[in-house]
């Protein structure tokens, strides 16, 4: 049953069509009274930045509300759409869809990581051995191995986060029926939950990390050599020591901002993607992505070893890996 985008109440449907698929009318949740689901009218692009910006109502769009069948209204008697199938198969069919969706977009995602990583790897590798980048045998080779090297550490990462959260639910519920913690009503998310979720959800979390990776790419800071000095330098002192210390460690030698980028921030949204699917307290979304991030970096320090032909290229990947 899908969800309202505001309040996360089960509604019946979405969306009713009359006469023609132009002619909509946008369901009202009973439990709000606002549009239970915006997001059908709205293009795959409103869609997307609301993705990167990690607004809760874009998540319970696509994770609950995908493909939910609407209500037909056909010479004003209401049918809803599908009502012929049962309920446990229509579920069964939309989780076998999930996983497929799922896969789809863990295959591009794992491709456009894997990419992103062997790029910049063979750039630092070719900055230490003053050696141009030329797509060789050798260079393939590579890009397969930091590819198989990608799709291990998604997979350790999906399944901790996976486990993880089996095992915080499971204690939650056992907590709650042995009166440890107060007994609150199951929400509308925790009764549509599914595994599939969890994983699309990480998917779809990780679009905002690879958004700032594609910007950091692009408008990134440039090597200054030299023969090319600056043509304008600004020092700002601070007497205190400790502010000295802080200014000095967000410079561009120091401060590695890809790696901020794609463990910091990319486990933040993560944490904020988990927090709207498993819909329980932030400190227990804290304890499942750091579990996550734990065996994510167990399964890197294994495979770094394995993961380029030069040695610098496995030890700088483990670097990114690591969180």
């Amino acid at each position: 049953m899908p969800l309202c985008t505001n309040c996360a109440h089960p509604v019946p449907h979405l969306y009713t069509i009359y006469q023609t698929a132009h002619n909509v009318r946008l369901s009202q949740c009973p439990s709000c009274h606002e549009l239970a689901d915006p997001y059908v009218e709205h293009d795959g692009l409103n869609v997307v930045l609301d993705l990167i910006l990690l607004k809760r109502a874009v998540y319970r769009h696509l994770l609950f509300n995908r493909g939910a069948p609407p209500r037909r209204v056909v010479d004003g008697v209401s049918v809803k759409a599908g009502a012929e199938i049962e309920e446990g198969d229509e579920d069964w069919a939309r989780e076998r869809i999930r996983w497929w969706w799922t896969l789809r977009v863990g295959v591009g995602v794992v491709l456009v990581d894997a990419f992103i990583r062997w790029s910049q790897l063979r750039m630092l590798h070719s900055a230490e051995t003053e050696t141009s980048i030329t797509w060789t045998r050798g260079a393939m080779v590579s890009f397969l191995r930091v590819l198989v090297g990608c799709l291990v550490e998604t997979v350790a990462f999906h399944v901790g986060i996976t486990v993880s959260s089996f095992l915080v639910l499971t204690g939650l519920e056992k907590a709650a029926r042995w009166r440890i913690v107060r007994s609150e009503p199951m929400s509308g998310v925790r009764q549509q939950l599914r595994y599939s979720h969890i994983s699309l959800c990480l998917l779809y979390s990780s679009l905002t990390k690879f958004f700032l990776l594609l910007l950091l790419s692009i408008w990134g800071p440039s090597s200054v050599t030299d023969a090319t000095p600056p043509q304008y330098t600004h020092t700002i002192v601070f007497e205190n020591a400790s502010l000295r210390r802080i200014w000095e460690a967000l410079d561009d030698d120091k401060l590695d901002r890809e790696w901020v980028v794609r463990n910091v921030l990319g486990g933040m949204a993560a944490g904020f993607g988990l927090r709207v699917v498993l819909d329980c307290h932030p400190f227990f979304t804290t304890l499942v992505i750091l579990s996550g991030w734990g065996i994510k970096t167990v399964v890197a320090s294994v495979v770094s070893g394995w993961v380029g032909e030069e040695e610098s290229i496995g030890e700088t990947w483990l670097a990114y890996s690591i969180p």
